[in-house]
């Protein structure tokens, strides 16, 4: 007679795997869902590292918080005509080269027989005995320049050296002149100067006088 077996009987497996939370557990909407927004985070961080990239190359955060730079105009004064920049002519020096270095003194004057010192500066009338140069009656009605003098000839207007120049190799003790000549004047080792004649007055003062614009330059005649 077969004796009973002390095992319990096999059972059968049931037919569905049962449910629960291991690692076992079937894939349900809940681990769907939790990939899901795996993938979405995992996007925007890329997107954003992107756009930090992009806004450490181009030097700061674009949109409307960047603040716009600051914009620099420069404006850059055209040349004079001619080149390099040139002396202003000064009051009363139309007959002169303004260009001309060495301007010591330029303006209007009355000359006379007493005479004018061109060693000062303004220059100062003479004194007896008389000044050169100076200006005397010529003739019955014209004027004429004393001293050591020239008149200038010469296209354009005169300079220091053509003065000198002139007076160096054709002065003569007087010239005869009238209103709108030029006359290269100088005394002894006096600074050279030009005169230009805006008019002569036969019968003002006891030997008549000139108006004219005087500029006298550095330069001196015997140096």
């Amino acid at each position: 007679m077969q004796q009973p077996s002390s095992f319990p009987p096999p059972q059968e497996p049931p037919s569905h795997p049962p449910t629960g939370t291991g690692t076992g557990a079937p894939e349900g909407p809940q681990r769907s869902h939790i990939k899901l927004w795996g993938v979405v985070a995992a996007v925007v961080s890329a997107i954003a590292g992107v756009a930090s990239a992009v806004a450490a190359f181009t030097g700061g955060p674009s949109g409307p918080d960047r603040a716009p730079s600051a914009q620099v105009t420069v404006t850059v004064a055209p040349p004079p005509a001619g080149g390099s920049a040139q002396q202003v002519p000064p009051a009363g020096a139309s007959a002169t080269n303004a260009a001309a270095e060495g301007v010591r003194w330029s303006g209007p004057i009355v000359l006379g027989l007493e005479g004018i010192d061109l060693t000062q500066s303004p220059p100062r009338k003479g004194s007896p005995p008389f000044t050169r140069p100076a200006a005397a009656r010529s003739g019955s009605n014209g004027m004429m320049v004393k001293g050591t003098v020239a008149l200038w000839t010469g296209n354009g207007a005169p300079t220091a050296q053509g003065c000198k120049d002139l007076l160096l190799t054709q002065s003569r003790d007087e010239a005869d002149v009238a209103a709108g000549d030029v006359v290269c004047l100088a005394e002894g080792s006096s600074p050279v100067a030009a005169l230009k004649v805006t008019a002569t007055h036969y019968d003002r003062g006891g030997y008549g006088e000139l108006d004219g614009e005087l500029t006298v330059w550095s330069l001196r005649l015997n140096r």
